[in-house]
Order: structure tokens, then sequence, then C-alpha cells
């Protein structure tokens, strides 16, 4: 839990900070007509440093990767995720 005006700062400024390097890291892997898997290690690269040490960083990295994708995509609406999805995009990614 975040208290405090200071801690709510920082911890927005690390989510913008996260998103931009994501949108970045992620945007230029598409741009030059890469793959998922390549925009995912890019993007665990780029962001591990900083990051890693978030609790769930590893178990979310691979679907935030995955909805980036598909946003810069233009899909404009979210793939739904079912268990089914959720599975395969594990062992694709992280497998």
């Amino acid at each position: 839990m975040v208290r405090g005006t200071a801690a709510v700062d920082a911890a927005i400024e690390g989510t913008r900070g996260f998103l931009a390097t994501l949108l970045t890291t992620v945007g230029e892997v598409q741009a030059r007509g890469g793959v998922l898997e390549e925009a995912f290690t890019a993007a665990h690269d780029a962001l591990v440093g900083q990051y890693g040490q978030w609790a769930i960083f590893q178990h979310c990295l691979p679907f935030d990767v995955a909805r980036v994708w598909d946003e810069l995509s233009g899909i404009e609406r979210p793939v739904i995720w079912t268990p089914e999805r959720d599975r395969a995009l594990w062992a694709r990614l992280q497998g």
C-alpha cells in the first residue's frame, strides 16, 4: 500500500515510466517487423533492471506485452482473456 503524497507521486511516476518504456520497446520491435516473442524479450531486458523487483513483474509482463502489441496493431478492443489464452501466452513467452 502506498501512503502519502510523495509515495503516491513516486508510484504514479514509476507507472508512467514503466508504460513509456513498454510502449517504446514493443513499438520498436513491431516497427521493424519483429514478432511478439522478440518484443517480450526486448521489453523484459529494458524493464527488469528498474522494475524487476515489483512483486508481480515476471508474472504480468507477458500479458502487458501482448496487450501493448495488440493496441499498437490497431486492435480497438482488447482480446478477451480466457484460461486457455492465458496458458498459451504464458507458454509462448515464458515457456
